[in-house]
C-alpha cells in the first residue's frame, strides 16, 4: 500500500483529528507500506511550515515503510537543508554525487564541486 505524505504528516502532528484512523491504518498495513523519493521531498517542503523533528521522521518512515530510495541520499539532503539549501537544491546536491553543473551559487556553501555556468575569470 503506497502511503502518501499526508498519511505521515497526520502521524507526525500532535493534534490531528485523523491521527487515530492513521494509527489504525498503520497497524493494518504495517508490513505493506511503501514510499518514494517524492514522499521525502514533499515532507521536507511541509517542514518549512509545520515544524517537526525531520531526522526522527525520516528514521520512522524508513523503519515502517518499504522503499527503493537510498537512505543515505535522503539523510544527505537533510544535512544540506541544515546547511542552508532549499529542499530542491538539497536533493539535487544529494543526487549529484559530488559535482553539479549549475549557475546557482547556493551550492558553493556546501561540500560539492560546482561547475559554473557563468563566466569566471579564467574563462573570460
Amino acid at each position: 500500500m503506497y502511503a502518501d505524505t499526508d498519511f505521515w504528516v497526520v502521524l507526525l502532528k500532535d493534534d490531528d483529528g485523523l491521527a487515530e484512523r492513521a494509527e489504525t491504518r498503520l497497524e493494518e498495513y504495517r508490513n505493506d507500506l511503501e514510499v518514494s523519493l517524492a514522499t521525502f521531498i514533499e515532507l521536507f517542503l511541509i517542514e518549512e511550515r509545520l515544524p517537526f523533528d525531520r531526522e526522527r521522521a525520516l528514521l520512522a518512515i524508513f523503519e515502517l515503510a518499504d522503499s527503493d530510495v537510498d537512505e543515505d541520499l535522503v539523510f544527505q539532503a537533510s544535512e544540506y537543508v541544515d546547511d542552508g539549501l532549499g529542499t530542491f537544491d538539497a536533493f539535487h546536491a544529494a543526487l549529484a554525487g559530488g559535482a553539479i553543473l549549475s549557475s546557482d551559487r547556493a551550492f558553493d556553501a556546501i561540500d560539492i564541486d560546482r561547475v559554473p555556468l557563468e563566466r569566471v575569470r579564467e574563462d573570460e
